[in-house]
């Protein structure tokens, strides 16, 4: 019975003495060192932006081996900090703010180190302004509307740039030409067109929302450009009027002229099918005033059936498309002889 008794009493004593050992392993502090990943946050209900967004900082964390299985676990995919203010250049102390987030004081573990030790952050306040969408599709002829969805988009913009910027802003979606012209003609297409900042705000702080938009089109057909080298004025007006006075055109051509038409009337304006004219309409007011200087109404390409086509054109010199006139009264005189 006795002998019983010292085998328990044994037993008690190891039971012991390993919960003594276990306790004191879990108690015992010592040191881990980890690399945090640290997101900076605005303050709530801020649409500011934060520069840099986020820093890995190599912090030694101390304590029981306990709090330090907690605060791996803490750390696990980075920590957040609420940066106080929407606007200027803050510096954060890194161990005290991380220090009092709920997730790492309730580890009970220290901060004995961290790497760096402090932050300076530029925080931008920004402003929401609202574009409107201009659909863009080059290399193509459109037969009738082009749908936009949306036809806005939202704009987080820095509000130093929103005040350089007109009060309405638009943006552009386009659909690369070469997708355009894998598309059927005559049918309604639906295509996806991301969103193109203009050049003022091609910037990595703006955010655009959404940043793409849907396009809704039919085809009529494909286009094509060519280059010309002159393109002859040619003077529209009331047959009537120019009994009356004599019309000089000291430039008669413009040089330097792109053409964007449909493909096959190019073909023709190539191979000298058809032949581009710069019209300039005059009106009998414009003889009566004896204007010295009109600009160009429209470029027609006219085909060998006699039949025009108005063209789109790129003058690589914008102000030739200004063209100078002398016009004169003819007398009634000179008119009868």
């Amino acid at each position: 019975m006795k002998r019983s008794e010292n085998t328990l009493t044994y037993v008690f004593v190891i039971v012991l003495t390993f919960m003594i050992w276990f306790w004191a392993a879990g108690n015992t502090k010592t040191d881990t060192v980890l690399n945090v990943k640290i997101n900076f946050s605005p303050p709530e209900g801020s649409s500011s932006i934060i520069s840099p967004a986020w820093k890995t900082v190599t912090i030694t964390f101390h304590g029981p081996q306990s709090g330090l299985k907690s605060v791996k676990e803490a750390c696990n995919g980075g920590l957040t900090l609420t940066v106080p203010t929407t606007s200027g250049t803050p510096v954060i102390d890194l161990a005290t703010r991380i220090a009092e987030l709920d997730a790492i004081r309730s580890t009970g573990v220290d901060i004995s180190d961290i790497d760096p030790k402090t932050i300076d952050l530029q925080v931008k306040t920004m402003v929401s302004v609202v574009a409107s969408v201009v659909p863009v599709l080059n290399g193509v002829q459109i037969r009738g509307d082009i749908t936009v969805n949306p036809a806005t988009v939202t704009l987080l913009i820095p509000s130093s740039i929103r005040d350089t910027l007109p009060e309405v802003i638009k943006v552009m979606a386009t659909i690369t030409p070469s997708e355009m012209a894998l598309l059927p003609h005559g049918v309604v297409q639906k295509r996806s067109a991301g969103v193109q900042l203009p050049v003022p705000l091609d910037l990595p702080d703006v955010i655009v929302d959404p940043s793409a938009v849907l396009l809704s089109f039919t085809i009529e057909s494909n286009t094509a450009k060519t280059d010309i080298a002159q393109v002859r004025v040619l003077l529209a007006g009331p047959a009537e009027d120019y009994s009356g006075y004599s019309i000089e055109l000291p430039r008669k051509f413009i040089s330097n002229v792109t053409i964007e038409a449909d493909a096959e009337l190019i073909e023709q304006i190539e191979s000298g099918k058809a032949t581009v004219f710069a019209i300039v309409r005059l009106a009998s007011r414009d003889m009566e005033l004896g204007i010295n200087q009109k600009t160009v109404t429209s470029f027609l390409a006219i085909t060998e059936d006699g039949i025009g086509h108005e063209v789109k054109a790129t003058l690589e010199d914008p102000s030739l498309i200004n063209i100078e006139l002398e016009i004169k009264p003819v007398d009634a005189k000179e008119v009868i002889e």
